[in-house]
């Protein structure tokens, strides 16, 4: 099993949620993408983290912090999943 901790961005708060939600390790994570992993965990967040998890999610998903994601795709990720 993957461990959810071993990814970039994602300590203990962010796994806890994942879990609690059904999304169990990096593998589980990898399959539903960050999305909809987000999909699964938004009821729990607060407004103001909302967009910094997702792009937390997607920064795991590619191996690397999340500033370190294009502003562009940043962009277009956060207007894709929040609208």
């Amino acid at each position: 099993m993957d461990s959810l901790q071993q990814l970039p961005n994602i300590g203990a708060v962010l796994a806890d949620r994942l879990r609690r939600a059904g999304v169990g390790d990096a593998v589980e994570l990898r399959r539903l993408g960050s999305g909809r992993a987000f999909e699964k965990i938004s009821p729990d967040l607060p407004a103001d983290a909302r967009t910094h998890t997702l792009l937390a999610l997607e920064g795991a998903l590619r191996g690397m912090r999340w500033t370190a994601i294009p502003q562009t795709e940043r962009d277009t990720l956060v207007h894709r999943v929040l609208g």
